[in-house]
């Protein structure tokens, strides 16, 4: 069997490369030689350098997305789309000529370039999705949505999402409900670590600095929990050269929070390694797709704190293994970062472990994966 992936990423720091660095190596464990990999990336870069070793081979080709980042510039965007589109989708047509894939898989609702290639290859296509623009609404569709949804939904065999809610959210909103697949990435259990004597209370907060994590509001927040609690500590594991994270670290010197808050960046390669240093993991985005760091900050045994929706409310029980807030309220996130410091903390840690005991074993996503694509092998 030979598979074709589309990645519209370069780095690891974001869900879907994540999900693909997974699927990659899950597939070579329960597969082998038996099944060759095919990888076409944007360019080089930490995916590549974590991948290379178990593909078959590899292409850098660029696509363009129809997803874009919300600004004036729509019509200049369209139309260097549709400038950039044919050439784009005659360099991956020559490469699926040339390494002949049984399947191709998009890992994006980003682009829908890998696609087109494929129908004009006549190769079975499928669509792994794991954003949802109107929601995190840090990307908007470069074209009318429901024109948008129909086109993934004509060049699918199967649309694989990562969470129930994502699965939900689509069956609604595609015309071929019966093409969605749930397939949960695994996690694996990562080592807990006996706080430091002394240490002040530590909240930790991974995630790519941008407007849709909320590191601002991290910030406003903490600035309110050290009126009751000076010492308080919170660790931001995301830095970039973003505007964004400079607006960030501008607000964390306005309000003198220097000597309470700790930045990291996120090139480091193993940013668990930074956060696994708190006593409790902080979650302020707007949307995600899949509750990864929920899951992983429980396996580690930490509660945490996340916004009161879907995302979240699939694996935090409110006062047991984590609390829920009003995304956008601070005030109220305040609240619940104090009522944390004055919880049974020891108790809400094992209570997170065991939350999440037994679920996402890493052994069988790629079974799982693998009798969606191909039933027969299964």
């Amino acid at each position: 069997m030979k598979i074709l992936l589309f990645s519209h990423g370069k780095q690891t720091t974001g869900d879907a490369e994540l999900y693909l660095l997974d699927l990659i190596k899950g597939i070579k464990q329960a597969r082998g030689e038996s099944w060759e990999i095919y990888v076409v990336f944007p360019s080089r870069g930490e995916l590549w350098e974590q991948v290379h070793q178990y593909l078959s081979g590899y292409s850098f080709i660029r696509q363009p997305w129809w997803l874009v980042r919300p600004s004036k510039n729509r019509l200049r965007k369209r139309i260097l789309f549709l400038l950039e589109k044919p050439f784009t989708v005659y360099k991956i047509r020559r490469y699926i000529r040339r390494i002949k894939p049984d399947i191709a898989i998009t890992n994006t609702l980003a682009t829908p370039i890998g696609a087109l290639a494929a129908q004009a290859e006549n190769t079975p296509h499928y669509w792994l999705i794991h954003e949802v623009p109107e929601l995190a609404r840090n990307l908007v569709y470069l074209f009318d949505k429901e024109w948008s949804m129909r086109i993934v939904d004509l060049l699918s065999q199967k649309i694989i999402v990562a969470s129930d809610f994502m699965g939900e959210y689509y069956t609604k909103r595609l015309h071929s409900d019966e093409k969605i697949a749930v397939v949960y990435q695994p996690l694996n259990v990562l080592p807990m670590r006996q706080p430091e004597a002394n240490q002040p209370f530590t909240l930790g907060m991974l995630g790519n600095f941008e407007s849709n994590k909320g590191q601002h509001i991290a910030v406003e927040a903490l600035r309110e929990v050290i009126k009751e609690y000076p010492e308080t500590h919170l660790l931001l594991i995301g830095d970039n050269n973003s505007h964004y994270a400079q607006e960030v670290k501008e607000r964390i010197k306005e309000y003198d929070l220097d000597r309470n808050i700790s930045i990291v960046e996120y090139s480091i390669l193993h940013p668990h390694d930074y956060l696994i240093q708190a006593n409790a993991v902080l979650v302020c985005s707007r949307f995600e797709s899949y509750g990864r760091i929920i899951i992983e900050a429980l396996k580690c045994g930490l509660p945490v704190i996340a916004p009161n929706k879907p995302f979240a409310q699939e694996f935090i029980k409110e006062g047991y293994n984590g609390y829920l807030y009003t995304r956008d309220d601070v005030a109220e996130l305040a609240w619940k970062i104090i009522d944390l410091q004055q919880a049974d903390l020891d108790k809400m840690k094992e209570n997170a472990l065991l939350s999440v005991k037994d679920q996402f074993p890493g052994q069988a996503f790629a079974e799982e994966f693998i009798s969606t694509i191909n039933p027969t092998e299964s």
